[in-house]
């Protein structure tokens, strides 16, 4: 049978309720404490020993699910949501609860506004605590039923708890809102964070983990420095935007050395050419200042095999393998396999005299 004023009850209730759940952990519970009655469970569970709702609450609907979740966003803010949930498994809790989900339509404000004062009480410790001004806004509730898969009623709050996590740089601190925060056997607490955002340290443990969050199932008593969850934004912290200008600004800078450093040498060699050309006779010297001799890449462009050749041209088509590793200060393992390379492609050919292995270009090869 419904009462008329069964939503104030109800009201009165779930502000209790909620904050047996939170508030007496922050220090912001509002009401005297008093023994539950025998087997009274109701919204809360075990913290219904610190402060219990009224006994016709306890009758009309028992919860047997509590589940409390902040979504944090990278400014601190937290979006909360605290449902209350309760199996519809027989004719008189499924009507009990069709009553207070009719309540819920017809006066909404008889459980928000009871629930908000009960909030900012327990905001307003935590503000005390860390030393943020923050904020309770945008409290609303409505009732629901689900399939999880069984059929649920869902009592379900929400509101926006502004600072509730703090910020470090680019880091985000999540929990000191709710340090020493308990939790009975039948509730849970979440914490998620940005989706951009990954871990770097989450105390305790948490019972489970994925799609940015992490999960503490009851029963479980948080101590004095918990929950505690850090998190930054992935890949190191740097944000995308910077992460990207810095790496174009040292592509930039370095084709721009790399300009520099091959005009430096191709003015080197142009004007070695110009020397030679003018100090050179006949059709070979005229042609060589006509043409103004072919461009040659840079040594750092060239590979290590054509590095060798270059270097052998460079000094009549034979060099001492050994002389090879030190003007490239190579080892003489890599010096080897290089000029293996080369010996397979039949670029060069190499001999011994004495001690020593020659390396020399095809047509320098015979002794």
């Amino acid at each position: 049978m419904r009462d008329a004023s069964r939503g104030a009850v109800v009201s009165v209730a779930v502000a209790l309720l909620c904050l047996s759940a939170v508030g007496p952990a922050l220090g912001g519970a509002s009401g005297p404490s008093v023994e539950p009655d025998r087997g009274a469970a109701a919204f809360g569970g075990g913290a219904a020993s610190q402060v219990a709702p009224p006994p016709a609450f306890q009758s009309a609907v028992d919860p047997d699910v509590v589940v409390l979740r902040a979504d944090v966003l990278e400014n601190g803010t937290a979006e909360w949501t605290v449902e209350f949930r309760v199996r519809l498994d027989d004719a008189n809790t499924t009507e009990a609860f069709e009553s207070v989900q009719a309540d819920v339509r017809e006066t909404p404000s008889s459980f928000t506004d009871q629930f908000a004062t009960g909030m900012r009480r327990t905001v307003a410790s935590a503000e005390n605590r860390t030393g943020r001004e923050m904020a309770l806004e945008g409290v609303t509730v409505t009732a629901s039923k689900e399939q999880l898969p069984q059929e649920y009623g869902a009592l379900t709050y929400r509101f926006t708890w502004t600072a509730f996590a703090a910020t470090d740089g680019d880091r985000l601190r999540i929990g000191d809102s709710l340090s020493g925060f308990f939790l009975d056997g039948e509730s849970s607490l979440v914490l998620s964070w940005p989706a951009d955002y990954e871990p770097r340290s989450v105390a305790p443990d948490p019972d489970g983990t994925g799609n940015g969050s992490a999960t503490w199932r009851g029963p479980a008593e948080f101590g004095p420095n918990e929950p505690r969850v850090v998190v930054a934004p992935a890949g190191g912290g740097l944000p995308t935007a910077a992460l990207a200008a810095g790496l174009v600004v040292l592509l930039v800078a370095a084709a721009a050395g790399a300009g520099w450093l091959y005009r430096s040498r191709a003015g080197d060699d142009a004007a070695a050419d110009a020397g030679g050309a003018a100090g050179g006779t006949g059709a070979a010297g005229s042609t060589a200042a006509d043409d103004g001799g072919p461009d040659e890449p840079p040594e750092e462009l060239l590979s290590n095999e054509e590095r060798v050749v270059r270097l052998l041209e460079e000094n009549g088509g034979r060099i001492k393998q050994q002389r090879i590793a030190g003007e490239f200060d190579w080892t003489d393992a890599k010096t080897s396999q290089v000029v293996g390379n080369l010996r397979e492609e039949d670029a060069v050919e190499t001999f011994r005299i004495g001690r020593e292995n020659v390396v020399a270009l095809p047509e320098e090869s015979d002794l």
